[in-house]
């Protein structure tokens, strides 16, 4: 495939749509980055690191820099939809290899929507209890509340509903809930450092050095949201701007809350037992300070995060999923363009469906474990990409990208024995 630096059109000739400014950029990004994250793994993190552990988001957003320079500059070489499916195919000019990446990738969001749906489910089941004492699956590693069950699916169907209606609305909607969960974030801390104790930071380095990396290659996986941002390129206004900064600005926005709220949390809460407290680890920790008032918010943060997560993520597949059938890697049907809101419909809807089905085939170990693999994967072929198109100095943060990729990995299949 040539280099081609104008939008894709359907049979029909309708673009898709120039909507998207920095504003928008930055929600996207943020949106995905804080998705279940800082709410799912903290308390692990926590767990494994000790007081260390802010150190670990540190390490993550470093190996995730090296990366997201190469994303940004393949993105503006070759500024179509699609992300590392169309960086594989221009490096290595072999369509089953670029269009095989392509489908795991788009699997990889499917399983990263799929995963975020069941958090808002798990955590608005809890607020909206329906059938409150039943479950499915009783007994089993599938088990589930019927509230969880049904909100999982609703909150896929919902932002299915939301993607179709433009990108300006979806975006629209995505500004909003970034805004809430960011201001959430940042009272948390802020709030939180009136119930800080310095004592729980003794024994700074008590678990060691190792366990922060492996700590870190968790927050590595779960901050892919940055990937997301490059298959909206052909859609921003000004991408040569703002795709960089947005890139850039989102992974260190997203950092210092982080860190921030990983500092907060071991100040309020100590170390020791926070494993048991899994994803409500925030919840936990606001408790202490705020009472069940702080638990309810700490809660409706996280169903908000999800929220957001859902939908940047569901946006990326949809165009990843639309430039894979505009290039003939599964059926063309789906590179079929609304002609009113300029956006590709069927793609929307089959990348919804695909992440409905792995919310009924899978449960959330599962899930989680998949897509952190497959963006492990996934960011080190995007590197190796970035080595054979980038010109001079560009290929070196790409070569340090790989190089590290390849000792998390290592890292990653040693913490398992």
């Amino acid at each position: 495939m040539s280099e081609n630096k104008t939008n894709h059109k359907d049979n029909n000739n309708v673009e898709l749509s120039k909507e998207l400014g920095l504003k928008e950029a930055l929600g996207i990004a943020i949106g995905a980055l804080i998705g279940g994250g800082v709410f799912s793994v903290l308390g692990l993190v926590i767990n494994n690191s000790g007081p260390a552990a802010f150190l670990s988001f540190i390490l993550a957003g470093v190996v995730s820099s090296f990366t997201a320079f190469s994303y940004v500059h393949l993105a503006l070489k070759y500024p179509k939809a699609g992300g590392a499916f169309i960086y594989v195919q221009e490096a290595f000019k072999k369509k089953w290899l670029s269009g095989t990446l392509g489908i795991v990738l788009w699997f990889g969001y499917s399983f990263s929507v799929s995963l975020y749906a069941m958090t808002f489910g798990r955590y608005l089941g809890e607020v909206i209890p329906i059938a409150e004492g039943f479950e499915l699956f009783a007994g089993s590693a599938y088990a589930i509340s019927i509230s969880a069950f049904i909100f999982q699916i609703i909150s896929v169907l919902i932002f299915v509903g939301l993607n179709l209606l433009g990108v300006k609305e979806s975006t629209k909607t995505q500004n909003i809930l970034v805004l809430i969960k960011v201001s959430i974030l940042v009272l948390f801390i802020i709030v939180g450092l009136t119930a800080a104790q310095k004592s729980n930071f003794e024994g700074f380095f008590d678990k060691g050095f190792f366990p922060i990396i492996a700590s870190s290659v968790l927050i590595f996986v779960s901050m892919e949201g940055f990937e997301i941002l490059s298959n909206s390129v052909e859609e921003m206004k000004n991408p040569k701007r703002d795709l960089p900064i947005g890139m850039f600005l989102s992974i260190i926005i997203v950092l210092i809350l982080y860190i921030a709220v990983a500092i907060v949390t071991v100040a309020i809460l100590g170390t020791e037992g926070v494993a048991g407290y899994k994803e409500v680890i925030l919840s936990e920790a606001a408790s202490k300070f705020l009472g069940n008032t702080g638990m309810g918010i700490m809660v409706f943060a996280a169903i908000v995060s999800a929220a957001s997560a859902i939908n940047a993520t569901l946006f990326g597949s949809s165009r990843l999923s639309y430039m894979l059938s505009h290039e003939g890697i599964i059926p063309k049907a789906l590179a079929k363009i609304n002609p009113k809101t300029r956006v590709p419909a069927r793609a929307i809807a089959i990348s919804g469906v695909l992440s409905i089905a792995f919310v009924l085939a899978f449960n959330i170990e599962i899930v989680a474990l998949a897509a952190s693999i497959i963006f492990m994967f996934i960011f080190g072929a995007v590197n190796i990409s970035g080595i054979k198109l980038l010109e001079g100095k560009k290929k070196i943060p790409s070569i340090i990208g790989v190089i590290l990729i390849v000792f998390y990995l290592i890292i990653w299949i040693v913490s398992f024995f």
